[in-house]
């Protein structure tokens, strides 16, 4: 993970096959090791059954089953078999890193790692707004758009905010994380990313209100249900003012001036000759979902499909939807969209079941983690970050983190359901 994020985010070709070769060695590197101790270790999630879906989805969409110029299913079959291999990737990555983090010591460490990377890259990316020294082409940091730049750093504000509102933390070490939240939404709202900063509120809200549901009956143990409740409102209050005091002190007032350009910028047909607009866009990609409402136009084949539609001048060119849900439907058609829902379904159901156990710290990692996947889905309706390779892989991480509990704690589970079943007897 953090390897992935310096060349640009991995957004670039080179770059990617890069990824995906790292990925597949450290495959065959745990099948030797599963060989050689005869013994194979994995961790199974079911979140992974709807990605090898999509997957199965993309190479029906490879099949040579119609007739004429264009015999399979999909626009191009080079980018749909493209799409299919970093889907793939995608499934090794979930299962690796599910397996790694099997141990509350391990779950502690990466969490800790999103959060140490996210603040050196909120870091850089502040400074790279001043003069870009590391990474010339980019816009933040190692990224190439302010979007994503702010896709990365909600998803991290997250862990970050619910080790602050949980009682994990000493007095010191709170000091400390408040400070990295200062610097993460510093960076997020200099990134002047609208979509990025509507997001992070997200993130706070559902901190505030997921908190408050699923420790209300610790919190009545210990004899302060009304106390922690009114501890998390002022937690939530200090969150939102950091946010604005962020705000004034990078003296970010290229943000409240792109907030006022969402009427133009939604307006259809403006600037057709030099830029598109989101509204219009939207608008031409719902007739391509109405053309293939089934199967799609093919994985990862949007931007071919997009030529025969596109009513502006030709001069932009159109890669992504500018919003994942929409770029699931052109891409696989409604089949593809009942395995996201599915997918989407599986997340808070095993979140907030993972979340069900006594220790503190695990639970504060799955709900910051629920918080980031909460806070990256709020923002894919206006953005693509998930077609980013570094942005897709954290949220794969932030899902394993969300969804999985550790071995101990399963073995914990295990031996109190027997105890409990002895008592019975």
């Amino acid at each position: 993970m953090v390897i992935t994020v310096l060349p640009y985010a991995t957004v670039e070709v080179w770059s990617t096959a890069i990824w995906e070769l790292l990925i597949l060695l450290t495959t065959l590197l745990w099948g030797v090791h599963a060989v050689l101790t005869q013994k194979l270790k994995i961790t199974f999630n079911p979140l992974v059954w709807p990605l090898v879906a999509l997957m199965g989805i993309a190479f029906v969409q490879l099949i040579p089953i119609l007739s004429g110029p264009r015999r399979t299913i999909t626009y191009d079959s080079f980018a749909t078999m493209d799409a299919a291999v970093k889907v793939l990737v995608c499934i090794l990555f979930f299962l690796l890193f599910a397996t790694f983090v099997s141990t509350p010591e391990r779950r502690r460490q990466a969490a800790t790692t999103i959060i140490i990377l996210s603040v050196v890259v909120a870091l850089i990316g502040i400074g790279q707004t001043y003069g870009k020294v590391i990474w010339p082409r980019a816009a933040f940091g190692p990224f190439v758009n302010r979007n994503h730049f702010a896709g990365f750093l909600e998803m991290a504000a997250g862990l970050i905010g619910a080790r602050i509102v949980s009682r994990t933390l000493k007095r010191e070490r709170m000091v400390l994380y408040i400070c990295y939240l200062i610097i993460v939404c510093s960076g997020l709202i200099l990134s002047a990313s609208r979509g990025g900063y509507l997001s992070l509120a997200a993130v706070i809200l559902f901190l505030g209100l997921a908190t408050l549901t699923t420790r209300g009956d610790q919190a009545s143990e210990a004899g302060g249900g009304r106390s922690l409740q009114l501890r998390l409102v002022a937690a939530l209050i200090l969150l939102v003012v950091m946010s604005f005091g962020a705000m004034f002190l990078t003296s970010s007032d290229e943000l409240l001036q792109r907030f006022g350009q969402v009427e133009t910028d939604m307006q259809l047909g403006e600037l057709a000759d030099q830029r598109y607009s989101r509204r219009e866009l939207w608008q031409t990609t719902m007739q391509i979902v109405k053309d293939h409402p089934i199967l799609g136009v093919g994985l990862g084949a949007y931007q071919f499909a997009y030529t025969r539609y596109d009513q502006g001048s030709g001069i932009s060119r159109v890669e992504q939807s500018h919003n994942d849900y929409l770029q699931i439907l052109v891409d696989t058609g409604f089949l593809g969209g009942l395995v996201m829902l599915a997918f989407l379904v599986l997340l808070f159901v095993r979140s907030f079941a993972a979340m069900q156990t006594r220790d503190l710290l695990q639970r504060s990692i799955a709900l910051g983690a629920l918080a980031g996947c909460f806070g990256i889905a709020v923002h894919s309706f206006v953005e693509f970050n998930l077609q980013v390779t570094f942005n897709a892989q954290l949220f794969l991480a932030m899902v394993v983190l969300a969804t999985t509990k550790s071995s101990e704690e399963k073995i914990e589970a295990q031996a109190e359901s027997k105890e409990m079943m002895h008592t019975l007897r």
